[in-house]
């Protein structure tokens, strides 16, 4: 597996029997063994106006994707844009100055592949796995699970049943204690536990399975897909306000 292989531009050249191997390699080699590595599907998504073509899997009771990096990504706000900042600047009252002030400065930067968790998580929970509804065997993290199994196999034995046919729905929050089960699908819930930890705890929570946070670049990329426009979509507020503005 070449370096470069992992770049969008030589990623998207490659077959996919080519891609599912390098994606495979990249759980095997630089993960934590203790993760389990579940369900690996490729999907194609439109990222920015590129198209992607690329894998997900369950990891540890997790969907995570492979985000393939990018040589010389533009990101930050280009601030020779007033002319085309005019209505929006009118609508609301700012100046260049106070946008200028709140957002980070334009520059280039080299972008590495990451493995990117699909759904975003509450910084107070480390999450362990996910178990089944039916077979109640659990996949991820065994060594943290293990001093929660009775408390997690009690909510399911509360809540549900083990009938396949049972009509009775699933709740999509379970709660005992710090115990937090979430519905991750038709059959399984996702397991996590509240953490009340420091921003230094949690990095070396990650680091022990081979995750990090985002450093500052890597978050915009993935918020903005290196344009440098003040909205991930232009210069102005579209007619109809969606529900979610990408953070800049």
């Amino acid at each position: 597996m070449a370096v470069n292989d992992l770049t969008l531009p030589t990623w998207n050249t490659l077959d996919e029997a080519r891609q599912k191997f390098i994606f495979q390699q990249l759980t095997r080699y630089f993960l934590s063994p203790l993760l389990s590595v579940d369900d690996i599907r490729p999907l194609t998504v439109t990222f920015f106006g590129q198209t992607l073509h690329t894998f997900e899997a369950m990891i540890g009771g997790e969907w995570l994707r492979l985000v393939p990096g990018m040589p010389n990504v533009s990101l930050g706000f280009a601030a020779d844009q007033q002319g085309q900042l005019a209505d929006y600047l009118g609508q609301s009252g700012l100046t260049m100055q106070d946008l200028s002030h709140q957002l980070s400065p334009e520059r280039q930067v080299d972008i590495p592949a990451m493995l990117v968790a699909t759904r975003a998580m509450p910084a107070s929970e480390e999450i362990l796995g996910r178990v089944s509804l039916t077979t109640r065997i659990f996949k991820g993290n065994h060594m943290a699970y293990a001093a929660v199994r009775a408390q997690v196999l009690a909510l399911l034995d509360r809540h549900g049943s083990l009938d396949p046919f049972s009509q009775s729905g699933w709740p999509a929050t379970l709660t005992s204690g710090s115990v937090i089960l979430r519905l991750a699908s038709a059959h399984h819930y996702q397991v996590s536990i509240s953490k009340n930890w420091q921003k230094s705890e949690l990095q070396k929570a990650l680091s022990y399975f081979g995750f990090r946070l985002p450093t500052q670049d890597q978050y915009e990329y993935l918020q903005g897909g290196g344009v440098t426009s003040l909205f991930s979509f232009g210069n102005t507020l579209p007619a109809d306000m969606p529900r979610y503005l990408p953070n800049r």
